[in-house]
């Protein structure tokens, strides 16, 4: 990916979350997502805190062996093959997003000409039935001194 895209993925990651809501796994990840966007698949350094067992959090006890495993596992516990999935996930979701954004605002933009090319037509339409409107009213106005010229004369002859 380009280097440009990275930015704007770490943007948007920033925009996730505020630093008190990210969990050091949260952070972790994201920093690792907005770094390492082309090249899924870093291995985590020993030293890195969400590797370590000090990082889970209190209230979530490590599973014992062989108990079964209900919903997704936290980050922390994927393997890098389930790293590298989630990652590509993550970029196909935020490709999707962009390309609906992008689609909504070509529809908006389309929608928008067309108010402008309809009310153009509208205002033209106006001045048109004006000036057929003012052509009437002649008409009728000359056709109504023909009928009482003709109701005159008519009474002339008898």
């Amino acid at each position: 990916m380009a280097a440009g895209s990275n930015a704007v993925q770490a943007q948007a990651t920033a925009r996730l979350h505020t630093p008190q809501e990210m969990t050091d796994d949260e952070e972790m990840s994201s920093t690792r997502l907005s770094l390492q966007l082309g090249r899924v698949g870093v291995k985590q350094s020993p030293s890195c805190p969400s590797s370590s067992s000090a990082a889970r959090p209190p209230s979530a006890p490590a599973p014992a062996p062989g108990a079964a495993h209900h919903g997704p596992r936290p980050r922390h516990m994927l393997t890098e093959a389930e790293e590298e999935k989630r990652l590509r996930r993550v970029l196909a979701n935020r490709e999707s997003a962009r390309q609906t954004i992008l689609r909504r605002q070509a529809i908006r933009d389309e929608l928008a000409r067309k108010v402008a090319d309809l009310s153009s037509q509208n205002e033209t339409m106006k001045k048109e039935k004006d000036v057929v409107m003012k052509e009437h009213r002649s008409l009728k106005e000359t056709n109504e001194q023909l009928k009482a010229q003709a109701h005159h004369l008519s009474l002339s002859l008898f």
